[in-house]
């Protein structure tokens, strides 16, 4: 009976200690406002899609190296979609003999995302392939490198494919991809 009576002393210690517990207040206005904007900063994932336009080239250089072409170019255009605005890239194209090229280029964009504006950067490459006398296809990456003004903390990474309009130099493509804002 002794370990019976120990094990009720035992049992009513613990119950009766949990009563003694003390409880956190409920939290002030300013602790839920605080909690509020907190959360509100923390990154959160928006998908985008939309569309590069290159409606201009302002600077180009077409050189050889070997049997391969290359080309240095700016050119000027219209982002729309999630991101949106005017934007300036400057890329570098290196053409194969078999008609295959890789492009690396940065990006800037004056941009509005969700109704914040500012500058927007990006990196970006691509691979591709002439696939008619007039018409050359590619895909690739573009990663959002930083951003000025209201867009600050903007990073992403973004996928790419399009055409390039061989006779006139110029390029159309889409991105879909998902971007944050950092704190």
């Amino acid at each position: 009976m002794r370990n019976r009576h120990g094990v009720t002393i035992l049992a009513l210690a613990v119950f009766s200690g949990a009563c003694d517990q003390v409880v956190a207040p409920e939290p002030d206005s300013a602790e839920v406002a605080t909690l509020a904007v907190t959360s509100a900063m923390a990154p959160s994932h928006i998908t985008a899609t939309g569309d590069f336009t290159q409606t201009g080239i302002t600077d180009i250089e077409v050189r050889s190296a070997g049997p391969n072409t290359i080309i240095q170019q700016t050119s000027t255009g219209v982002l729309t979609g999630t991101l949106s605005g005017d934007f300036e890239d400057d890329l570098k194209v290196v053409i194969h003999p078999n008609g295959r090229f890789t492009t690396h280029f940065t990006i800037t964009c004056v941009c509005t995302v969700n109704g914040r504006q500012g500058v927007v950067e990006m990196v970006a490459q691509d691979t591709g392939e002439l696939t008619s006398p007039t018409v050359a296809s590619f895909a690739g990456r573009a990663v959002i490198t930083g951003a000025t003004g209201e867009l600050s903390g903007l990073r992403g990474n973004l996928a790419i494919n399009g055409s390039v309009d061989v006779p006139s130099g110029l390029s159309t493509y889409s991105y879909t991809g998902r971007i944050q804002f950092r704190p």
